[in-house]
């Protein structure tokens, strides 16, 4: 005699037979946004399901077809198997949404089985996969499950592929999650975070602009605990870009400078020009001279730069008396800016010192300083007094009364 499928033993494989080839079906859900036919039958999800019974035996049932948009077909597919057989395969990227169907239509064993398999299987490589799905689906406990692995794994998350894909609102709780810890320097969080905006705009085949980045973060970048970084991580890190305003660099910078006095571990010299501003049309050579009280090297200038986008100055030259010892190139269209210098200069004390750079290509100037002759300024135990321009072949007659020349970063020996 031949053997039939209804011979065999075991209930789950004749329903799935009966499901898999559509024998005797009476229902038909049209599930996901694109309506996809998911056939099945009515007294086995009844038998299963509190909420697919009312649906069927209450006092208004559901038609022979009906609409679920909130649940995709596969997972639906998923679901109804586990109804008739009992198994499932649950995979990292659908629990959520699988969990979310479970609960629906309160399957309250697969939805155990599913935060089983959550708390058994959250890793590096998947966290942030399921953040956003508890983050869509407001599974409030799951989201702090993974939030929890997430302060513990920090680093390895940030340098995981799926950390690209997470949400703007997932960054923001992961941030929030590595402001708590003190195991992730800032320096590399905002290179993690330059990395996921980065990402984002080449999903979006948004031209790779710093504004742009910046556009993409939006306020998380205040996540990042700029001010926890040093003088020189600063600049190093964060300085060169555009991602920060001018103005936000200079308070983080101020910020910086002012802790890093008080507490006694600062090898930084910094002295600034201090009078009004003021508008105005300069194309021609801009500098400033200065002698220190002891040696120091320098390291940064500071300037404001042209409104309108150019070039600032074919060369930055530094000079000893009249003596140049350091020159540099420049292309730079932004308001203020701390320019590095390629090679610090050493500073003897006592010796004349000169710094400038042109405006060229009919720039404007952006500020200037007005009623200043000569100043002394102190910090760090080092006096610098600076002066009016002493570099000979100056094409104008330079003073500190209207220049770009802000101020002077010098490190201690």
């Amino acid at each position: 005699m031949t053997d039939t499928w209804q011979h065999d033993y075991l209930f789950a494989v004749t329903n799935a037979h009966m499901l898999d080839d559509d024998v005797l079906c009476d229902i038909t859900f049209l599930a996901g946004e694109d309506k996809q036919a998911v056939r099945c039958h009515r007294f086995m999800l009844a038998s299963r399901s509190p909420v697919f019974y009312t649906m069927f035996c209450g006092s208004l049932p559901e038609a022979a077809v009906v609409e679920i948009a909130d649940v995709d077909a596969a997972i639906l597919r998923m679901v109804i198997r586990f109804i008739y057989t009992r198994e499932i395969q649950l995979l990292p990227d659908s629990v959520m949404a699988t969990m979310y169907a479970a609960k629906k239509y309160d399957i309250q064993p697969l939805v155990n089985l599913c935060k089983t398999f959550l708390k058994k299987n959250i890793a590096v490589d998947n966290v942030c996969i399921i953040l956003e799905q508890a983050l869509m689906f407001e599974e409030t406990n799951l989201i702090q499950l993974c939030l929890s692995f997430i302060s513990k794994h920090i680093a390895q998350v940030f340098y995981s592929d799926t950390f690209l894909s997470i949400s703007s609102e997932g960054l923001k709780l992961v941030l929030g999650k590595a402001q708590e810890t003190t195991k992730l320097p800032a320096e590399q969080v905002y290179s993690f975070c330059k990395r996921w905006a980065e990402h984002a705009c080449y999903t979006l085949r948004k031209e790779m602009t710093d504004q742009a980045l910046r556009q993409t973060l939006g306020d998380l970048i205040f996540l990042v605990d700029f001010e926890s970084m040093t003088f020189e991580s600063f600049m190093d890190n964060v300085g060169q870009d555009n991602i920060l305003s001018d103005e936000e660099k200079v308070k983080c910078l101020t910020v910086i400078r002012n802790r890093q006095k008080k507490e006694g571990n600062s090898r930084l010299v910094f002295v600034e020009r201090s009078n009004e501003f003021k508008r105005c049309d300069r194309e021609n050579l801009n500098g400033v001279s200065f002698r220190t009280s002891k040696e120091v090297m320098l390291s940064i200038i500071n300037v404001y730069l042209p409104i309108r986008k150019c070039k600032l100055s074919d060369r930055l030259e530094v000079l000893e008396e009249q003596t140049v010892v350091l020159t540099q190139n420049l292309i730079c269209n932004e308001t203020y800016k701390c320019i590095h210098l390629v090679n610090e200069v050493s500073i003897h004390p006592g010796v004349t010192y000169s710094v400038r750079l042109r405006l060229t290509d009919g720039s404007t100037a952006n500020k200037y300083f007005e009623n200043i002759y000569q100043e002394t300024k102190a910090d760090n135990g080092v006096e610098v007094q600076l002066l009016g321009i002493c570099a000979e072949n100056s094409d104008n007659e330079i003073d500190l009364n209207g220049a770009q020349l802000l101020g002077l970063t010098f490190t201690t020996i």
